[in-house]
C-alpha cells in the first residue's frame, strides 16, 4: 500500500485568478479571491499554501509583488513550493455579480485536471462565494470538508483587504474595522498584531498575541509563532520553545522549523538546528533567511 504524502505536499496552491471581463477598479478581486479561498480551505481542514509564502517566493526571486505567469510557470511554481494541487483560473465582473471558473491540476507527473467549476455572486457576498468554491473543491479532491466558523461577510471582506494591501497604515484600518464589525474575529486580531511588531508598538502587539495564546482559529499557528519570537527576544527560551511546538502541531510551516532552529542556535545544539533548517526547507520558500541563519550558525563553530 502506498504511503500517504507528507501534510506540506498535500497543500493547495491557489493563485489569483485572472481578469477576463470587468473595471480596472476590481483588479483587486483576483488576488482578494485568492486570498479568500485560501482562508476558507485552511478553515475548512485543507492545508494550503498561504498567501505570505507566495509573496516571500517572489521576494526572493526577485519577482513583482503580482507577476504574470504563464500555466507552466505556474506548475512549476506549485512544485517548486511544494504544493500538490494548483488552482487556477478567471473572473469576470459584470454590473454586481462576480463569476469566477477554475481549475484544480495535479503538480504530480504529466498534467493532469482533476477538476472544473463556475461559481457566480454578487460582490458583496465574497465570502459566501469563496465558502462555494472551497466546498466544490474539497468535494473535487475528495477531502474531508468542516464548514468555516460563521463571520460577518463585512469584516470578512475587510480582512481581505487588509490580507492583500501593502501599506501598514492600511493593513491596521481594514484588520481594526474588521474586529469592529465582529469582536471575535481572532484572525484579524492576529493579524493586527503583526502589523503593530512591526511597527514598533511591542507592547500592544504582544498583548494581543497573549489574548489569542489559548485561542483555536485558522492562523493560530502565526500568532503563537510570532509569541514565541517575541519570547525569545526576551530570553525567556523555555516558554518560546512550548510557543513553537505548539505553531507546528496547529499547522506545520517553512517559519515555525526556522524559528525553532533559532531556539537550537541559542542552546549550541548545532545538529538540532541544522535538522530543522533542512525541514524548513521542504516547503521551498523563505529560502534567504534559511541559508542566513545556517551560515551563521556554521560560522559559530569553533574551528577544529
Amino acid at each position: 500500500m502506498a504511503l500517504a504524502a507528507p501534510l506540506w505536499a498535500q497543500r493547495v496552491l491557489v493563485m489569483p485568478p485572472v481578469q477576463a471581463q470587468g473595471s480596472p477598479s476590481t483588479l483587486w478581486i483576483g488576488t482578494g479571491l485568492a486570498v479568500a479561498l485560501g482562508e476558507t480551505l485552511t478553515q475548512g481542514g485543507v492545508p494550503t499554501v498561504a498567501f505570505e509564502d507566495l509573496r516571500s517566493y517572489y521576494e526572493q526571486a526577485g519577482l513583482v509583488e503580482t507577476p504574470s505567469f504563464t500555466l507552466a510557470s505556474q506548475l512549476g511554481l506549485a512544485r517548486q513550493i511544494g504544493a500538490g494541487v494548483l488552482v487556477g483560473g478567471t473572473y469576470e465582473v459584470t454590473g454586481e455579480s462576480v463569476a469566477v471558473n477554475l481549475q484544480a491540476l495535479s503538480t504530480a507527473g504529466d498534467l493532469k485536471q482533476l477538476a472544473s467549476f463556475r461559481e457566480t455572486q454578487t460582490l458583496q457576498e465574497l465570502l459566501a462565494l469563496t465558502r462555494k468554491l472551497g466546498e466544490d473543491l474539497a468535494r473535487a479532491l475528495g477531502r474531508s470538508w468542516a464548514p468555516p466558523a460563521a463571520v460577518s461577510p463585512q469584516a470578512f471582506e475587510s480582512y481581505i483587504r487588509g490580507r492583500i494591501s501593502t501599506d501598514p497604515t492600511l493593513q491596521e484600518v481594514y484588520f481594526r474595522k474588521a474586529m469592529e464589525i465582529q469582536r471575535d474575529y481572532d484572525d484579524a486580531c492576529c493579524y493586527l498584531a503583526l502589523v503593530l511588531r512591526s511597527a514598533g508598538r511591542l507592547s500592544e502587539s504582544t498583548a494581543l498575541l497573549v489574548e489569542l495564546e489559548k485561542k483555536t482559529y485558522s492562523k493560530a499557528y502565526l500568532g503563537l509563532l510570532t509569541l514565541a519570537e517575541v519570547r525569545m527576544d526576551q530570553g525567556r527560551l523555555a516558554e518560546a520553545r512550548k510557543l513553537l511546538l505548539a505553531s507546528l502541531k496547529a499547522s506545520e510551516s517553512a517559519e515555525g522549523h526556522i524559528g525553532l532552529s533559532r531556539w537550537y542556535a541559542r542552546q549550541n545544539k548545532t545538529k538540532e538546528a541544522l535538522t530543522e533548517l533542512v525541514m524548513a526547507e521542504r516547503f521551498g520558500t523563505h529560502q534567504a533567511d534559511i541559508d542566513a541563519l545556517r551560515r551563521q550558525i556554521q560560522e559559530a563553530q569553533p574551528p577544529k
